[in-house]
């Protein structure tokens, strides 16, 4: 009975770590990331000395400085009024949208930027850099719609991975992953040196159950930034799913260097110490994991799994009791508490769980097996044969449950009924268990007589 091998207790943590989303956050938008930061593009060249002269005449041209100037330093409340009060005069420029839609990007004023940013491309198609920021501030409210305003600038620049990185990005978000898979290669076909492609990809792959080519491409992210936690969180999950629990250990401990606190991977060390049999180590973990607050259910629940393991049976009691009260919907649990009480011999305590665990599950022959025992060694035999005879449409009798039912139907005094269950213990056995053998034989042969001398006194 492992969690390990069915996975029960950390599926729901197997969806991408909340961590590994938050890398790809810092990775588009901080400016110290590739410049990830938005994109403000070069002024026209002035095309002659004509040219020039009109824009000095012009009286507009100061703002459209003022506003830039106000930007280049970062003071983007101070360039809003300067720009609108250009754009007011030059509403076909094209820039001048585009340098007021980053002001208020600058500023987080989404709407606003969006709808500059809308209209800094409308007039000039061919502007990258405006659909690039367009993308960015649509990414968290409209992912799809980012999806494709970076699809135009993966067409205007083909040759730059910068673009199919952030359409990638953005499908991803729309939970398209094969499509953001395929943008996230082909980015990286362009430049294999970059952590961040590497590292999204790996997410990605992560997602759609490919832990080998996650495995991979969280080491080349690695290989480009050795430091990055999200990374190296990345890799021992991709090492976990991968049931490669002894290097996934290792690497959560390598993890553990830079975020010694995430008390979630904690948890999910312990998980492959568990199947690693290390249950001390496991139990080490649990307590990283549950720190100085209330434990979650499922560390309860592998608490339990670990004292089943160790034979701790009033301990494991103890977990999985707070774990079914805090999950009353979990039936694993509530069984594994049922067969912890059956080992603890409180068959009242193990009937009345196994009970409910089979009527919510009435499918599960594990509760049924299990309930049909503690009701024979609780001895209430016909409810015990009760529930055998429930068990036996679901699965043939083996003969340890004949041997069982013939029990059940000797206390009973149900004696031809008992010599039947005796005979077909033995004809399945095969003298594989001696005492039973020799018990069943020596039963048999006692009830026949008594039916003999019952069917002589009915003679008389």
């Amino acid at each position: 009975m492992r969690i390990g091998e069915r996975g029960s207790t950390v599926g729901a943590r197997h969806a991408v770590p909340l961590l590994l989303w938050i890398a790809s956050f810092i990775a588009v938008f901080a400016p110290a990331r590739a410049n990830a930061q938005l994109q403000s593009p070069r002024k026209p060249a002035a095309k002659s000395a004509a040219s020039a002269a009109r824009s000095k005449e012009d009286p507009l041209a100061p703002l459209l400085r003022q506003g830039a100037d106000a930007i280049e330093k970062q003071d983007f409340a101070a360039a809003l009024d300067p720009l609108q009060k250009y754009v007011a005069g030059r509403p076909d420029d094209s820039y001048a949208h585009f340098q007021l839609g980053f002001a208020y990007a600058g500023l987080k004023r989404a709407g606003e930027a969006k709808a500059e940013f809308m209209r800094a491309v409308a007039l000039d198609p061919k502007l990258a850099a405006g659909y690039l920021n367009l993308g960015l501030v649509l990414m968290d409210g409209d992912p799809a719609a980012a999806a494709d305003a970076f699809g135009h600038a993966v067409s205007l620049r083909p040759s730059e991975s910068r673009p199919r990185f952030l359409q990638g990005l953005s499908l991803e978000r729309t939970g398209k992953l094969p499509e953001a898979i395929a943008m996230y290669r082909s980015g990286l076909a362009l430049d294999p040196s970059s952590y961040e492609i590497h590292f999204a990809l790996g997410r990605a792959l992560l997602q759609t159950k490919d832990a080998s080519g996650a495995e991979t491409e969280f080491r080349g992210a690695l290989d480009n930034l050795d430091q990055s936690a999200p990374a190296r969180l990345g890799l021992a999950t991709a090492l976990q799913d991968q049931k490669k629990y002894e290097a996934a250990s290792a690497a959560f401990a390598d993890y553990f260097k830079l975020k010694p606190d995430d008390r979630a991977a904690h948890f999910d060390r312990a998980f492959s110490l568990l199947n690693l049999d290390r249950l001390d180590d496991a139990l080490a973990e649990l307590d990283l994991a549950d720190g100085s607050g209330s434990p979650a259910p499922e560390s309860l629940k592998m608490r339990g799994e670990i004292y089943m393991q160790q034979k701790k049976w009033s301990e494991a009691r103890e977990a999985l009791t707070q774990a079914v009260k805090l999950s009353s919907n979990d039936s694993e649990t509530a069984y594994w508490l049922g067969h912890v009480d059956f080992e603890l011999h409180d068959y009242p305590a193990a009937i009345g769980i196994l009970s409910q665990v089979y009527e919510q599950n009435p499918q599960s022959a594990d509760a049924l097996r299990e309930l049909a025992s503690a009701l024979f060694l609780h001895e209430d035999f016909a409810a015990a044969l009760g529930a055998m005879d429930q068990l036996d449409k679901m699965e043939p009798p083996k003969p340890g449950s004949w041997f069982v039912r013939a029990i059940c139907y000797d206390k009973l005094s149900h004696k031809a009924e008992a010599i039947d269950a005796y005979q077909k213990f033995l004809d399945q056995d095969n003298g594989q268990h001696e005492n039973q053998d020799l018990e069943a034989a020596h039963r048999m042969a006692a009830l026949r007589k008594e039916l003999a001398q019952n069917g002589k006194k009915g003679k008389n």
